[in-house]
């Protein structure tokens, strides 16, 4: 089973997922289908994916250039134009279109994942450009760690280079690359709407939702979302619902403590919780 799948992501859960999604599992052990309606960067998707009980899983989200680069992602893998450098003029042209290249520049090529800003500042964009052109050119391929170890050596040791030359969005193309490996990925249903909108048919003891929305003043996303018009909708919501967050009102089934990725800077700790709409059958404490 892989770990920690997923595409960079400002609040993604990739860290925990497989803790989350363990819980649920045991406390729902005939769970078939799952519905993840902030899907975000996919980080619980694709850990339900791995589960051999699941039958389908329903990602969702409102970002339509995210989700178009998951439909391109499951229909032609990664493809040579991954490879390409992303410049500074190419991500503001580009970075709020809906396609799938849209999708890869606000994600894996901008700061701290915020779909807003350069990845790159404009001292080091140049040096980093040269390091990624030379890896590529040389024959790297995404995944190939040792290689990619070996040729930034040998890009370290030319006297005429100045300055760091590590490339982060090299981790983000990585990652998307592991989500083709997927031999489940066809269960995968992609959809690009508003979480109400979603149609919700599957049986009540064989579905869960999850949600992993936009917190309340944390961060700055591109949707906004209206929380109490959400927490409305889960009220009349037939379905069993899990809900991760810092704070809600829902019961409290468990907590996590981990490193804040709400920004590229932040190293603080974070103490986040999973919530369910229901509670007769989350009592009993889960160890791992």
């Amino acid at each position: 089973m892989q770990k920690g799948l997923g595409i960079p992501y400002m609040g993604s859960k990739r860290k925990i997922a497989r803790k989350i999604v363990n819980h649920i599992i045991e406390f729902n052990k005939n769970i078939k289908y799952v519905y993840d309606l902030f899907g975000g960067g996919g980080a619980i998707s694709f850990e339900f994916l791995q589960r051999q009980q699941i039958k389908k899983v329903v990602y969702n989200d409102l970002n339509t250039g995210v989700c178009e680069l998951f439909i391109y992602i499951q229909k032609n893998g990664i493809t040579k134009d991954f490879y390409n450098w992303v410049d500074r003029e190419t991500f503001m042209k580009h970075k709020n279109d809906n396609d799938w290249f849209g999708g890869l520049c606000k994600t894996v090529w901008s700061f701290g994942n915020n779909q807003r800003d350069y990845l790159f500042g404009k001292d080091i964009e140049e040096i980093k450009k040269q390091a990624h052109l030379y890896l590529f050119e040389n024959g790297y391929k995404l995944g190939e760690k040792e290689k990619r170890i070996e040729l930034i050596k040998q890009f370290k040791n030319d006297k005429n280079i100045k300055g760091r030359f590590e490339l982060q969005q090299l981790e983000g193309l990585e990652r998307l690359q592991q989500l083709q490996q997927l031999e489940r990925l066809e269960r995968l249903e992609i959809q690009n709407k508003s979480y109400e909108d979603v149609i919700i048919e599957t049986p009540i003891d064989e579905t869960i939702i999850y949600l992993d929305p936009p917190y309340i003043n944390k961060g700055e996303y591109q949707k906004k979302l209206n929380h109490d018009e959400l927490y409305e909708w889960i009220k009349k919501n037939k379905y069993k619902i899990y809900l991760s967050s810092y704070e809600s009102d829902l019961y409290e089934c468990r907590s996590y403590e981990h490193r804040c990725t709400l920004s590229a800077t932040a190293h603080n700790k974070v103490e986040e919780k999973l919530y369910c709409n229901r509670d007769n059958d989350e009592k009993e404490k889960f160890l791992f």
